[in-house]
């Protein structure tokens, strides 16, 4: 079976990204206007890596840059898909 670890903290997605520990997998509209930024744990290491990140972990600056870019557009496709979305699917008034 496998596992997800799932954030809505940019910085830390990007670090994820960025070192390669986790596969990026998808974004999903959350609440409250936020995304999630989902990743494949089989492993279950994502709340390690998150602490890592808090504690100061080290990336490469060319990496991060990369991977801001890179989720920066998952994001405005994300955000574009669910603005398109339509309300109240079958739920008729």
């Amino acid at each position: 079976m496998s596992g997800e670890f799932a954030t809505q903290r940019l910085p830390l997605a990007i670090y994820l990204h960025a070192t390669g520990h986790l596969r990026f997998l998808r974004t999903e509209a959350g609440g409250n206007n936020k995304l999630w930024f989902v990743f494949q744990d089989d492993q279950h290491s994502g709340p390690q890596l998150e602490l890592e990140f808090d504690r100061g972990a080290v990336v490469s600056a060319r990496n991060i840059f990369s991977s801001q870019t890179y989720l920066r557009r998952q994001m405005s496709d994300a955000e574009n898909q669910t603005i398109g979305a339509p309300k109240n699917v079958g739920n008729p008034r």
